[in-house]
């Protein structure tokens, strides 16, 4: 049986996320919510450079 990944989550407001632009070419980056919605996921279209950014405050080490 394939693994199918989950459908993307239309509840995201990407107005609310933050904008990036690409270290290297400074165009802007695509986004997407990963982690859960714990993490902001940017990639450049043109280079294909990938960031990730935390939204909120680092959980508490156990």
């Amino acid at each position: 049986m394939p693994i199918t990944p989950p459908p993307p989550d239309t509840g995201a407001d990407f107005s609310d996320l933050p904008d990036r632009l690409c270290t290297w070419c400074k165009v802007p980056m695509t986004k997407r919510l990963v982690g859960g919605r714990q993490f902001i996921h940017y990639t450049c279209p043109k280079c294909i450079f990938q960031h990730t950014t935390r939204l909120g405050p680092k959980p508490a080490a156990k």
